[in-house]
């Protein structure tokens, strides 16, 4: 990955992350959820993976599968579990199928779609939020302090670098900035802050 980022198909990096990252690594490896989607394309994603989870935060799963063929697998693979429920769900690229239940306390969200993962909302988001976090340490105890403050994750990252529009979309146009252009903008947002003293 670039950055020095890790390789987020491969979430045994958490075992050696922040006290959350952890947790995440111990209920994921008690339970295996993975094990359970029957060898389909899937990925953890969100905030466990680039630290920034807060209390309340989920373990976010995204899966490349048909929606209308994978409620069986995830009935048969989490339908015991504390709180699970599912539902259809139609977003900016299609169909959905999201599954939410607990796992020792844990809220996990499984979201099924019919698009390669590196394609998906999810995915794309978290890689350039990743990067960000990676060219700005210091971005990420304020996006805490705004997710701890109730908003979403995008547009926490949206409301930090002054982008407009649509967070979710405002985001994305990020993805084809190389790393100098993503500099120049963090730069612009530390300019931005009131001095302190």
């Amino acid at each position: 990955m670039p950055n020095g980022l890790p390789d987020f198909r491969d979430w045994s990096f958490l075992a050696h992350g922040s006290e959350d990252q952890r947790r995440a690594f111990a209920i994921l490896s008690q339970h295996r959820p993975f094990d359970r989607l029957k060898g389909a394309d899937s990925a953890l994603v969100g905030t466990f993976p680039i630290d920034i989870a807060v209390d309340g935060s989920d373990l976010d799963i995204l899966v490349a599968a048909a929606p209308a063929r994978f409620a069986a697998v995830l009935d048969a693979g989490f339908g015991l579990e504390a709180g699970y429920t599912r539902r259809q769900t139609q977003v900016t690229d299609g169909p959905a199928l999201v599954a939410a239940f607990a796992l020792d306390g844990l809220p996990v969200e499984i979201f099924v779609q019919d698009v390669p993962l590196e394609r998906q909302m999810g995915w794309r988001h978290m890689l350039v939020e990743a990067r960000l976090l990676s060219l700005d340490p210091s971005l990420r105890p304020a996006i805490r302090a705004l997710k701890q403050a109730g908003m979403k994750t995008e547009p926490a990252f949206a409301h930090m670098l002054h982008l407009p529009g649509d967070p979710y979309r405002a985001l994305l146009t990020l993805e084809a900035h190389n790393d100098t252009a993503l500099i120049q903008l963090l730069s612009q947002r530390r300019s931005a802050m009131p001095k302190q003293g």
